[in-house]
């Protein structure tokens, strides 16, 4: 919360006194507290509204007659919307208390605070998160769970609290509600709670909820209770409920304690190939409903490209199918950020995740994934039609998006051949604004080796897939693929500082470059430069910061590349492929992740793994390899902890509060579109997120789909995220 403005309005004021006991009681609701005056106040932005007001406090209590409850309406108009309720007094010393608890029940994104006086002029009150239900709970926080998020820090005070404060943020739109009770401060030992780690237990089959492949591996995923073990039988039943397939649990069970919280049994059916709708019974428990068919990534596949026209900037949308109808905006990007006198035309591109920002790197690295999709499985996707403006044309509308990206990254080429990093009102965004009305300032900005890295590489790979479909175009691609190399191999050591997107190694771009610069010029010093760097200690699989698996997919590929050469790249990109195969194997979701890497984007990254291995397959034609970019796939889909479909609109528990803007300014989710995914690590997070976190949530379950807010640091994708799906079930797609 960065407050705009902030009106109390006065509500009611207690006073009353009880015997003493250890927990200081400040409030119950019936006038009943431990000689504390306190007094209650509502307030909101300037934009959005709560009720009651004036504030008093209402019925419906925990076990009484009373409580402080208050409701909010989130409005268009502050750029950090936020509204809340507090409990003030003269400040008090706590410093021999261990921390506060009360009881809560509610909806939407809260957090407890505890003002002191050094915190009272930037309202950076030290705050902990409350995830609230629709039923009382009791919370207990201790002062160590609170922090400051935002603002100058201060330290903390415990001898001058001044108040218990209930504060909401969230979006434009958002409505949400928090009733409290009984209020007090307890002392070490007088704790109530067993503060016992968060781990819900789903105990149900957890499956692939779009579905399955006919003649590839199946596998469902079952928590072991005492009523599920090693050995127990389990039935898959068709639409009629007549068994279709039977097996046990014949293995495992596999210890997934660090990362889920859970030891869980794999059971296999990779034996019933029968097409049709099924379900898992076992032990009394069903799974969610899935198929079995031929093309069962097929829908996917088109509703996660079709995202990418959903999220075209520059450029009117109005979409029958989803109903996302916007006019067209940011008609004016954009203005020089060194000198804004200076201004160009740098109209279009697609919207990168929540925000209106659209950067370089991005943009390229999301229009590779497309054509890799096309030039791998040209014979599928030449004729493939979309639903899209550009349909009636004669070339695939995998290339028609990509082709919109491309034509926006042209014009981010400088005169000098540089390549700037972004477009964006860098931290002023209109949470809940629809993009039209964005009213921020937006600036260009940058020239790095990053930007041109990416640039280069992706502009000789369009200058390669569009000569034959658009020669003019690929002509222009070409000429600007040798401008930004001319330019980066001037300037080898340019950077710039993106608040937002953190990466101070260049090698990584540089390489990707090299390798697509090598294969267009056929220049024998750069291919003899690419066998020189591309050692096997330079490749990492994909990411936003480490592209340059597309280099070595360039040479590998590349005609001009001798057959030796091929084997030793080959080699090169498979042991990293192996690797992730055996990470698979020993994880009982059957997901390539270690503990520690369920970070901010934990779905990114297992999409980009599973690209990795169907480029592994590809080259060598090893089953092994599509099986677990299948067994990743699976785990996105809904075969997880949380038995999420973790793609909007796929699975029968899909994802339907994306931190997206759409979602935020339109109240519309559009299928297709990946959530970040789990992040247990504190940087960062959201208010809600960070509750899972410090409530010791394992890593794996540290994710949050509301209802009443939406988490940014676990479920915002972005286009990097949403491209990497496209390969993925595009690759896996089945006309």
């Amino acid at each position: 919360m960065n407050p705009i403005c902030l009106f109390l309005v006065v509500g009611l004021i207690l006073s009353a006194c009880a015997p003493s006991t250890e927990a200081l009681l400040v409030d119950n609701g019936e006038g009943s507290g431990e000689g504390l005056i306190v007094h209650w106040a509502g307030y909101c932005d300037s934009a959005s509204s709560y009720s009651p007001s004036p504030f008093h406090l209402s019925s419906d209590g925990h076990d009484s007659a009373r409580c402080a409850r208050l409701e909010f309406e989130m409005r268009p108009g502050a750029q950090y919307p936020y509204a809340g309720m507090t409990c003030s007094f003269t400040a008090q010393d706590f410093s021999t208390y261990e921390g506060v608890r009360f009881w809560a029940k509610g909806l939407g994104s809260w957090s407890c605070m505890l003002p002191i006086p050094a915190t009272s002029k930037e309202y950076n009150h030290y705050s902990s998160p409350v995830i609230v239900t629709d039923s009382w709970k009791l919370y207990e926080l201790p002062f160590s769970k609170f922090a400051q998020s935002w603002g100058t820090p201060k330290p903390w005070d415990p001898t001058a609290v001044t108040g218990v404060q209930f504060n909401a943020s969230g979006n434009a739109g958002d409505k949400g509600w928090i009733s409290v009770d009984d209020i007090e401060f307890y002392k070490k030992g007088e704790e109530k709670s067993q503060n016992k780690m968060n781990n819900p237990i789903l105990p149900e089959p957890k499956v692939n909820q779009e579905g399955y492949l006919p003649g590839d591996e199946k596998y469902f995923v079952i928590t072991e209770t005492p009523a599920v073990k090693k050995g127990d039988s389990f039935q898959i039943l068709n639409e009629t409920g007549v068994k279709a397939f039977s097996g046990t649990l014949s293995t495992g069970p596999f210890d997934d304690i660090k990362s889920t919280g859970e030891k869980v049994f794999q059971g296999d059916f990779t034996g019933l190939t029968l097409p049709g709708r099924y379900t898992v019974s076992i032990d009394g428990l069903k799974s969610v409903s899935f198929s079995v068919k031929a093309n069962v990534f097929q829908n996917l596949f088109k509703d996660a490209l079709r995202c990418f026209y959903l999220i075209r900037c520059g450029t009117a949308i109005d979409d029958p199918v989803t109903g996302i109808k916007h006019a067209a905006c940011h008609l004016k990007d954009a203005a020089l950020k060194t000198d804004p006198s200076q201004h160009g035309d740098f109209v279009g591109g697609w919207h990168n995740a929540l925000d209106y920002g659209k950067w370089t790197h991005m943009e390229a690295i999301s229009c590779a994934w497309m054509m890799w999709l096309y030039e791998l499985k040209e014979k599928e996707m030449a004729g493939f039609k979309n639903n899209i403006p550009e349909s009636p044309n004669k070339m695939s509308d995998l290339l028609n998006e990509a082709q919109w990206g491309l034509t926006w990254l042209l014009k981010m080429q400088a005169p000098d051949g540089g390549v700037y990093h972004k477009v964006d009102s860098e931290d002023h965004f209109c949470f809940g604004t629809v993009p039209e009305k964005d009213p921020y300032n937006r600036y260009l900005q940058g020239e790095s080796c990053i930007d041109a890295g990416v640039f280069t590489g992706v502009m000789c790979q369009a200058a390669r897939v569009y000569q034959t479909l658009d020669p003019a175009f690929a002509q222009k691609c070409l000429a600007a693929a040798k401008r930004s190399w001319a330019w980066l191999e001037k300037n080898p050591d340019a950077t710039f500082q993106d608040p937002d997107y953190v990466d101070s190694d260049t090698s990584q771009e540089k390489l990707w470059a090299l390798g697509e610069m090598a294969r267009m010029s056929g220049d024998k010093e750069l291919e003899n430069r690419f066998t020189e760097e591309a050692t096997p200690a330079k490749l990492q699989t994909l990411t936003w910061m480490t592209p340059q698996f597309f280099g070595y997919m360039a040479q590998v590929l590349s005609p001009k590349t001798t057959d030796e050469e091929k084997e030793t790249i080959t080699q090169t990109l498979t042991k990293i492929c192996d690797g992730l195969v055996e990470k698979s194997k020993t994880n009982g979701y059957g997901v390539c992740l270690d503990p520690s890497e369920y970070y901010w984007g934990s779905n990114e990254n297992i999409l980009n793994k599973a690209g990795a291995l169907l480029f592994a397959y590809h080259l060598t034609g090893e089953k092994k390899y599509r099986t677990t970019a299948l067994r990743q796939m699976n785990y996105i889909l809904g075969l997880n902890s949380l038995e999420t479909s973790f793609v909007t609109g796929h699975g029968e528990k899909a994802g339907s509060h994306p931190h997206h803007w759409d979602y935020a300014s339109l109240h519309i989710v559009m299928p297709g579109w990946a959530g970040g995914g789990a992040n247990q690590y504190a940087k960062g997070a959201d208010p809600t997120l960070l509750g899972l976190i410090n409530g010791g949530t394992p890593p794996a379950k540290c994710f949050f789909d509301g209802p009443g807010t939406t988490s940014w640091a676990s479920n915002e994708g972005q286009t990097v995220e949403n491209a990497a799906l496209v390969f993925d079930a595009g690759y896996l797609a089945e006309k």
